[in-house]
């Protein structure tokens, strides 16, 4: 397994920051991503968490650069932190850097140090149903699914092709009903449930692209008329 080198901080804060666990357990829900940038739908899922899995915090982990997306698009780092920082629009969602400051380059890796630095914590892995199609390509994907339990958000088009994945049918008999999912983060893993939620049309590839052809169409306002 590689591991990149441990790279400056992006932020004063600490690489695992304190909270409520040092003194009690909690249930923090990670949502992983690039967030380039972040966006109205990434608060929605985030919201969801807190209601259909009773988690008692979010983080936001922003990612140096997905091993499976390419470089071609991508912000700077501190700046999709900073994008992340102005859509979390809540008290208990955390904006981190924790790859960037761990020095690991996978999930599995930062979930395992997550788990050996903060052992208080319970922690519940949260993706849309997009990322559960493709999830047999993350390294050690196996290993995800026994660090931490898994929440799937249903994401327009991809339900059916999300729950006959091949991680879908290899973890089948150990995913609970949506009704028990606030429990989620009590289960023995491997666990993971998936909910059929009210989706949210946002995404920041749109996003991009709108911002693109914006410019694109501003520049051609300027210049004026072609002869």
């Amino acid at each position: 397994m590689r591991r990149q080198g441990a790279s400056l901080p992006a932020s004063g804060a600490p690489a695992v920051p304190a909270s409520g666990a040092d003194r009690r357990r909690i249930t923090v829900g990670l949502m992983g991503g690039s967030f380039n940038p972040a966006h109205a739908g990434h608060l929605h899922v985030a919201r969801l968490a807190f209601q259909r899995l009773a988690v008692d915090e979010v983080w936001w982990l922003v990612s140096p650069q997905n091993p499976l997306k390419s470089r071609d698009g991508m912000a700077p780092l501190r700046e999709r932190i900073e994008s992340a920082r102005r859509a979390a629009r809540h008290p208990q969602i955390r904006v981190r850097d924790l790859e960037s400051r761990l020095g690991t380059r996978f999930t599995a890796d930062t979930l395992v140090e997550l788990r050996r630095r903060c052992p208080r914590i319970r922690f519940v892995w949260i993706m849309g149903a997009d990322n559960l199609i493709g999830f047999h390509r993350w390294e050690r994907w196996s290993l995800i699914f026994h660090c931490a339990a898994v929440a799937v958000f249903d994401r327009p088009s991809y339900s059916l092709r999300a729950l006959a994945s091949r991680a879908a049918r290899r973890f089948a008999r150990f995913r609970i009903p949506a009704r028990a999912s606030r429990t989620l983060a009590d289960r023995c893993l491997p666990a993971w449930v998936f909910l059929h939620t009210r989706r949210h049309p946002a995404s920041a590839t749109r996003i991009r692209e709108a911002e693109r052809t914006g410019g694109q169409q501003e520049h051609t306002r300027r210049r004026g008329p072609s002869p």
